[in-house]
């Protein structure tokens, strides 16, 4: 994460933990509150947020499509503010609290005021009593309507509430995921650095391929992917012409080709827990049946669709095996060994 992200996220934190205090100590205006809750949508480039609080703030329009709000359309349904139909309310959050401020007044105003008891006020009440009746209808209708845009504001309020703390713990969450990939990196280079430097081209290769931004560059990102994993094979376990024995004495080929039969013969070398060991297998084997399909594609010249989302998941899985393999090598500090049982030569 670059400084200038950094110093950006903390801000974000900072107005996101002032504006929950605010909205639970504090009887601002709302308006006040939505333009501090998109100050801290503008700090995270969450364009969603900004979308929909904007029309919090300005009021939605006729024709207005839901599909705008992206992630926030959770919020706005959650508060009513759109139904599930495609209904929705047009009224701005500032004007819908200044509605409810009215018509309590209207409210308080319009209530008969308890009589004395004396009999000056029983003839005045006697002689008001049949007007009374007649604006009954008329207060409870004004009473409706504030209940209802009381309602209405509150859920709207309770939602800009929730989605500040949905960010807070995300940016709390992030930090903490952040040391632990901060960690995990540190091993990786590491290990990268003293066993196979050639690794450290591919992840740059990943890298160009991804900022590209291309369907085509995602799926050259994924076989990068594939040649990170083969070079790492090449450094913890060696291509052989004898096929490698498992711990149940079953044959496995362990050629040039055969980088996840040599990954997995690594770590049963190291790891001494069978659940461990079988649990990085499903990992190994799940992620590389999705690089050797984009792999295949690439090689028969047929295009690979692959999305970002997939291509980031992927790298991401490949880096955390990598980090896994650091783990192992680092742990037990024996030299990696080849298919024939002896020392591995360093490359």
């Amino acid at each position: 994460m670059s400084n200038n992200t950094g110093s950006r996220l903390a801000e974000a934190k900072s107005v996101a933990n002032d504006l929950l205090q605010k909205m639970e100590t504090t009887d601002l205006s709302i308006e006040r509150h939505l333009l501090q809750a998109k100050r801290l949508a503008r700090l995270l480039r969450d364009s969603d947020a900004q979308t929909w609080l904007d029309l919090e703030i300005s009021g939605y329009k006729e024709g207005f499509d839901a599909k705008t709000l992206g992630n926030c359309l959770r919020y706005a349904q959650a508060a009513g503010r759109v139904s599930k139909d495609g209904k929705y309310y047009l009224t701005s959050l500032p004007r819908l609290e200044a509605a409810c401020d009215a018509d309590r007044q209207r409210v308080e105003n319009a209530t008969p005021k308890a009589s004395t008891g004396t009999a000056e006020n029983f003839v005045v009440a006697n002689a008001t009593i049949k007007m009374l009746h007649s604006q009954i209808a008329a207060l409870n209708s004004v009473k409706e309507a504030y209940l209802n845009n009381v309602e209405l504001f509150s859920s709207l309020k309770a939602a800009l509430h929730g989605y500040v703390t949905d960010t807070l713990i995300a940016i709390e969450f992030g930090n903490v995921a952040e040391s632990i990939f901060d960690a995990l990196r540190q091993d990786v280079d590491t290990f990268v650095r003293s066993h196979c430097p050639k690794a450290a081209e591919k992840l740059i290769a990943i890298a160009e391929r991804m900022a590209e931004g291309t369907s085509e560059a995602f799926a050259e990102a994924l076989t990068s992917c594939r040649r990170l994993l083969m070079t790492v094979a090449d450094s913890v376990f060696p291509p052989a012409d004898e096929d490698w024995l498992d711990g149940s004495g079953k044959p496995h080929k362990v050629g040039a080709d055969n980088y996840k039969n040599r990954l997995l013969a690594f770590i049963e070398t190291r790891l001494k827990s069978d659940s461990s060991w079988a649990m990085l297998e499903n990992e190994l084997e799940h992620l590389c049946s999705r690089l050797d399909a984009v792999y295949e594609k690439t090689c028969k010249g047929v295009h690979a669709d692959v999305s970002v989302e997939e291509a980031r998941l992927a790298i991401i899985e490949g880096y955390i095996f990598v980090g896994e393999i650091a783990r192992l090598q680092k742990s037990t500090g024996q030299p990696s060994v080849g298919g024939d049982g002896k020392p591995a030569p360093q490359p």
